[in-house]
């Protein structure tokens, strides 16, 4: 199969929220990760981009760093009410990503809330790379 778009589908998790990720390039995996960070949390076109936010994070591999990534978008969420829907990376490598994060804060009479991410688990993670691009699956607990 090969990859033509990056793109995210969500996959069936007992307690928990979970996504399966595809992209042709790690920059982009992370990009994806981001959208369906906030796919599960609402509809990602009722976000307008009218601010926009630098997210960086450090890891020890890129398992880790997807978590650490994931994990500091959701914490802008729970305590700045902000949502986001598109991401422009301006590094990335297996340990390291900067990215500036586009969205707005959260308007509850327009911004149906579908459920509150607790946190980025490792449970079933993994991000790997084959001949066809980057793959990833990532679990929320909600």
């Amino acid at each position: 199969m090969m990859l033509s778009a990056s793109r995210f589908e969500s996959i069936d998790h007992t307690a928990d929220v979970g996504y399966r990720l595809y992209a042709p390039t790690l920059p982009e995996l992370f990009e994806i990760a981001g959208q369906a960070l906030f796919d599960a949390i609402t509809e990602l076109d009722s976000v307008h981009r009218e601010l926009s936010r630098t997210v960086r994070a450090e890891a020890d591999d890129v398992e880790a760093l997807l978590v650490t990534w994931l994990s500091e978008l959701n914490y802008h969420c729970l305590t700045d009410f902000e949502l986001f829907n598109a991401f422009e990376i301006q590094s990335c490598s297996d340990h390291h990503i900067e990215a500036v994060a586009y969205g707005e804060k959260i308007e509850a009479e327009r911004h149906e809330i579908k459920t509150e991410i607790k946190a980025v688990t490792y449970h079933g993670l993994y991000v790997r790379e084959s001949a066809n691009g980057w793959e990833a699956q990532i679990i929320f607990d909600v």
